[in-house]
C-alpha cells in the first residue's frame, strides 16, 4: 500500500528543490494552475503555514525533469539583499528560468521593491513564483491586466477528497473508511492537520474508536493534534525538539551540541521523513544545510517547556550546559536567546549581568534584552547587576525616559550600598555610575563639570593595572565614548579627542564594531571643531563607508553630517554641496553637539538655496538643543552660532543684527570674534578704514579654531587695504590667509565678505602673478569669474526694511515665465533696450511686461518692484 502511495523520485541535478517525503500525494489541481500561470512574470501563492505550499510546488517541479533542471529554489529570509535577489532573477535568453521564492513574506521591503520595479518596467527579464503566508505589497492592477501578474488562492492547496484518502491512509496506516472520513472532516482540506491527525489515529490501539471520538469533538484543533503526535515521538526525538525549539533553522552540528547527542542528525532525518514535522534545507555554497521544525510543532514544544515535567527539565539542563560551554569559549551570540527560549530565565539573567553590555551594543541583542525585561520583570527587579545593561540598551535606542528610569534606580541602589557601610574612594569609582551621570548631564539633570570630573577619575583609575572593579573593564569603552561626547559639547576638545580615540581602539580590540563606528563619528566632529576639516572629512568618510554602518540608527547620519560640513567650504564644491536625504530621526535626543551642528547645517543649506531670511530664522529662532536657550550654549558653540549669524546678516545687509552680535561677543570676552563682527558692521556702514583696523585686531586675537576667524579677518583686511591704496600690506595679509587655510582647505575666507574692498577675484589674480600650485591654484580657480558673495546675494536678498514693508502682503503674486525673465533682467539693472535685445522682442512689448509687473507687485517704480520680488524670493 505504501509503495503505491509513494511518488518515485527522479534524479535531479538542482539539489536546492526540497526533497519529497516518503508519503507524497500529487496535487493535480495546483499543478495545472501552475502550468497555466508560471509562463507569466510573477505568480503569487498565498496560504497559511502548513497548507502545503512548499511540497506542492516542489512536487510540481520534480514531476517534470525539464522544470526541475531549470528552476531555481530560494528560501527567503530577512537578510536577503536587493543585490542578491536581483542576481537570482537575472535570466538569460528570451525566456528566463523560473525562480521559486519560498517564504516570500520574509523578504525585506527593499528586496520586494526589486521585484515590483521589474514587474512594472522590465517584466520580460524574470519569471518568479512567490510562496507567501500573506499578501505582498506588489503593484497588481496594471500587471494583472497585461497578464504579467497572477495570484493563486490558497484554496488550491486545500486537499480534495481524492487527495486526502491516500494521504490519510498512508500516515494512519489503515484503509478504514471511518478513520479516513474522520480525519478528512477534521482537517477540512488542511494538509498539516490531516497528516498530524492521521498519525495520531494510526498510533492509537483502536484507530476506529479514536476516529469516532475525533469525529464528535468539534473543538479539536491542530495544536491538540500536534501535541498528541509530539507525545508519541521517541524520547530521543522529543528531547531534540525541546532543545532546538528556539532555533529558526538548526544544523546537525548545532543540534548535536544543544542536545549533547551525537546522533542528532539521525534523529532529524527520522523526523524529516514524516513529511511535515521537520523540513531539510539544502546546503548553501558548501556550508552545512539545516533543518526547520514546523511552526505548529514549535508552538506545542514551547507549551511543553512552559508546563514543565521530566522531559522539559532534562532539555533545559542540557541547553544550559551547552550555553555555558559556549560562554566559556567566548561564543556569546545566541546564548542569551537560547536560555530564554528554553525557559531558563535565571540563567539568562546571569548572562545578562555578565555580558549584557556586549549584548546591547549589538542591535539584535538589544531587542532580546528588551523583550526579556518585559516578560521577566520580577527577576530583573531582584538583579541590580543587570540594570546597567538595560539602561544602556534604552539609551542606545533613544529611549531617554527608559534610560533615565533605570539610571535613577542604579543611582539609588548605589547610594543605599554606600550608606550601608564604609566605602573607600576607589570603591565609589564605579564606571556604571559615571556613565549614568553623563547621560543625566545630556538630559540637563546633572551638573556638567561635576559629572565630567567624576568620569575622568573613573577612567583614569580604571586604566591602571588591575582597575577599580572587574565590571569596569567591560564598561570602559562605553564610558570613554560617553565622556568624549560630553567633552565635545563642553569644548574640552583635546581631551575629547583622546577619549574618543581610546574608545574606538578599545572597541576595535574587543570586536565592538558598532561602538567603534559611533566613537569615530563623534571624533570626526571633534576634528571639525578643532579646525581640522580635512581630517574630519577623511575620518567621517571612512565611517560612512564601513560595512553595515547604514543600519546604525544615528551613526550614519552623524558621519554624513561631519563629512558634509567639512567639505562644504572646500573647493571646487564651495557652493554646490549635495543635499543628503537624512532620516527624520537624524540625531539622538541626548546628543546635544550633533543637534547643534545639524542646526548650523540647516541654515547653510538655506543660504545655498538663496533663502537668507530663512537661514536667519533658523539661527535666531529656538535652538535645537533640548532645554537650552542660545544663551545657555557652551561658549565655544555659542561663538560659532553668533559668528554664523553675523555672516548671514552680512548677506541680508542687516545692520541692527550686526550691531547686536558685536555687543554680545564683546560682553563674552571673545575679542577676536567681536572685532570680526565689528569690522563687518563698519564695512556695511561705509567705513573701510575702521573696518580694516577691526579686522587687524580680529586676526591677532582669534580665540577659537571654529569658525575660522583669523583667516576670515585676514582676507577681509586684504580686500580693504588694497582698496585703500596699500597693495603691499594687502599682499601680505592675503598670503597669511592662504597659509592659514591650506591645511584645512577651508575656502570660506575667500568668498568675499566685504563691500568696500577690492573683489576677491581681482585680488587673487594680482596676488598670484605667476602660475599657482596646490591650494592657491584651487582658490584662484574657484574665484575665477565668480562675484563676491555679498554682490551675489545683494540683488536677490531682501533687507530687513524691505521685509517689514511687504510683510502685510497676503501671498506672492503669480508671474508668467516671460514676466519672470523681464524681472530678472530688471534686477540686473538692464535698460529696456538691453532687455529687448536679450529677449528678442520689441521695447514696447518690454514696457507692457514691466507695467504688468508693477501692477502685480503693487509697485510704482523699479526699486519698489525689486523690493517686493526679493521679499517673496521671486529673484
Amino acid at each position: 500500500m505504501h509503495a503505491e502511495l509513494a511518488v518515485t523520485r527522479r534524479h535531479v541535478e538542482d539539489t536546492s528543490i526540497p526533497r519529497l517525503p516518503r508519503i507524497y500525494v500529487p496535487r493535480p489541481r495546483l499543478w495545472q494552475r501552475l502550468d497555466e500561470n508560471t509562463e507569466g512574470t510573477v505568480t503569487l501563492i498565498v496560504a497559511p503555514a502548513g497548507a502545503g505550499k512548499t511540497l506542492g510546488v516542489a512536487g510540481w517541479l520534480r514531476a517534470a525533469s525539464s522544470r526541475a533542471g531549470t528552476a531555481t529554489w530560494v528560501d527567503a529570509d530577512s537578510t536577503c539583499t536587493p543585490e542578491q535577489l536581483a542576481a537570482r532573477l537575472d535570466g538569460a535568453g528570451s525566456r528566463p528560468d523560473l525562480v521559486v521564492i519560498d517564504d516570500a513574506h520574509l523578504l525585506p521591503a527593499a528586496a520586494l521593491r526589486v521585484i515590483d520595479e521589474r514587474l512594472n518596467t522590465a517584466p520580460e527579464s524574470m519569471r518568479v513564483l512567490l510562496l507567501s503566508r500573506r499578501a505582498l505589497p506588489l503593484t497588481q492592477l496594471v500587471p494583472e491586466l497585461l497578464g504579467h501578474f497572477a495570484v493563486l488562492p490558497g484554496s488550491l492547496l486545500r486537499l480534495s477528497e481524492t487527495e486526502s484518502v491516500p494521504l490519510v491512509a498512508g500516515h494512519a496506516r489503515t484503509t478504514d473508511a471511518q478513520v479516513i472520513a474522520a480525519v478528512t472532516r477534521h482537517a477540512d482540506g488542511w494538509c498539516a492537520a490531516a497528516v498530524l491527525a492521521a498519525r495520531e489515529l494510526g498510533a492509537a490501539p483502536d484507530p476506529a474508536a479514536a476516529a469516532r471520538l475525533l469525529y464528535r469533538d468539534a473543538a479539536a484543533r491542530s495544536t491538540g493534534v500536534v501535541g498528541e503526535v509530539f507525545s508519541m515521538l521517541t524520547p530521543r526525538q522529543r528531547h531534540l525538539l525541546l532543545c532546538v525549539s528556539g532555533e529558526g533553522v538548526v544544523s546537525a552540528s548545532l543540534a548535536a551540541h544543544l542536545t549533547h547527542d551525537q546522533r542528532a542528525k539521525e534523529t532529524l532525518t527520522e523526523l524529516e521523513n514524516t513529511g511535515l514535522l521537520v523540513t531539510r534545507l539544502p546546503d548553501d555554497g558548501g556550508r552545512e544545510g539545516g533543518f526547520r521544525v514546523h511552526p505548529l510543532l514549535v508552538q506545542v514544544v514551547r507549551q511543553h517547556l512552559a508546563a514543565g515535567g521530566v522531559d522539559a527539565v532534562r532539555a533545559r539542563s542540557t541547553v544550559v550546559r551547552a550555553v555555558r560551554l559556549d560562554l566559556a569559549r567566548g561564543h556569546l551570540p545566541g546564548a542569551f536567546r537560547r536560555l530564554v527560549s528554553i525557559g531558563a530565565p535565571l540563567a539568562a539573567a546571569d548572562v545578562l549581568a555578565r555580558d549584557g553590555v556586549r549584548m546591547v551594543l549589538d542591535h539584535d541583542g538589544a531587542n532580546e534584552v528588551s523583550e526579556f525585561v518585559r516578560t521577566q520583570a520580577q527577576i530583573i527587579d531582584d538583579r541590580p547587576d543587570t540594570w546597567f545593561a538595560i539602561a544602556l540598551g534604552c539609551w542606545l535606542e533613544d529611549d531617554v525616559e527608559g534610560a533615565r528610569h533605570w539610571g535613577d534606580r542604579i543611582l539609588r541602589a548605589h547610594r543605599r550600598s554606600s550608606l550601608a557601610g564604609p566605602a573607600g574612594g576607589d570603591e565609589r569609582l564605579d564606571a556604571r555610575i559615571a556613565c549614568v551621570r553623563l547621560w543625566r548631564l545630556a538630559l540637563g539633570l546633572e551638573p556638567a563639570y561635576a559629572a565630567i570630573g567624576h568620569a575622568k577619575r573613573v577612567l583614569a583609575v580604571s586604566q591602571t593595572r588591575g582597575g577599580v572593579r572587574e565590571a569596569n573593564a567591560e564598561i570602559l569603552p562605553v564610558l570613554a565614548n560617553e565622556l568624549g561626547i560630553a567633552q565635545n559639547w563642553l569644548g574640552e576638545l583635546t581631551d575629547a579627542e583622546a577619549n574618543l580615540t581610546f574608545a574606538a581602539d578599545l572597541a576595535h580590540s574587543r570586536g565592538l564594531g558598532q561602538l567603534k563606528s559611533s566613537a569615530l563619528s563623534h571624533l570626526a566632529l571633534t576634528q571639525y571643531m578643532r579646525g581640522r576639516e580635512r581630517a574630519c572629512a577623511e575620518l567621517a568618510g571612512d565611517v560612512a563607508a564601513a560595512p553595515n554602518v547604514s543600519d546604525l540608527r544615528f551613526v550614519s547620519a552623524r558621519a554624513n553630517l561631519a563629512q558634509l560640513l567639512a567639505r562644504l567650504l572646500d573647493v571646487p564644491a564651495t557652493t554646490a554641496a549635495p543635499v543628503p536625504d537624512f532620516p527624520r530621526d537624524r540625531y539622538h535626543k541626548g546628543d546635544l553637539c550633533t543637534r547643534f551642528w545639524f542646526r548650523i547645517w540647516d541654515a547653510r543649506q538655506q543660504v545655498l538655496a538663496g533663502n537668507v531670511a530663512e537661514a536667519q530664522r533658523i539661527l535666531a529662532g529656538p535652538g535645537e538643543c533640548l532645554r537650552l536657550t542660545d544663551d545657555q550654549l557652551p561658549e565655544h558653540l555659542r561663538i560659532v552660532l553668533l559668528v554664523e549669524r553675523a555672516l548671514v546678516a552680512v548677506l541680508a545687509s542687516d545692520r541692527d543684527t550686526l550691531r547686536s552680535l558685536h555687543g554680545t561677543l564683546e560682553l563674552m570676552g571673545a575679542v577676536g570674534e567681536s572685532a570680526l563682527v565689528q569690522g563687518l558692521r563698519a564695512d556695511r556702514d561705509g567705513e573701510p578704514r575702521v573696518a580694516a583696523a577691526a579686522f587687524e585686531v580680529a586676526s591677532a586675537d582669534a580665540a577659537y579654531a571654529q569658525p575660522p576667524t583669523r583667516a576670515l579677518a585676514l582676507a577681509c583686511e586684504a580686500q580693504l587695504l588694497d582698496a585703500l591704496g596699500e597693495p603691499h600690506s594687502a599682499h601680505e595679509r592675503l598670503a597669511e590667509a592662504v597659509t592659514a587655510t591650506e591645511a584645512r582647505r577651508n575656502a570660506s575666507p575667500f568668498l568675499g565678505w566685504v563691500r568696500q574692498g577690492t573683489p576677491v577675484e581681482t585680488l587673487l589674480r594680482r596676488f598670484v602673478g605667476q602660475p599657482a600650485h596646490g591650494w592657491l591654484n584651487d582658490i584662484v580657480t574657484m574665484g575665477s569669474g565668480r562675484p563676491d558673495i555679498t554682490a551675489l546675494y545683494a540683488s536677490v536678498t531682501a533687507t530687513p526694511h524691505e521685509l517689514d514693508d511687504v510683510s502685510q502682503a497676503l501671498s506672492p503674486p503669480a508671474l508668467s515665465p516671460r514676466e519672470r525673465e523681464v524681472l530678472h533682467e530688471l534686477a540686473r539693472g538692464a535698460t529696456y533696450a538691453d532687455i529687448s535685445t536679450s529677449l528678442f522682442v520689441s521695447e514696447n512689448t518690454i514696457k507692457t511686461h514691466v507695467q504688468r509687473l508693477y501692477v502685480k507687485l503693487s509697485a510704482s517704480c523699479r526699486s519698489d518692484a525689486l523690493k517686493v520680488a526679493r521679499s517673496f524670493h521671486l529673484i
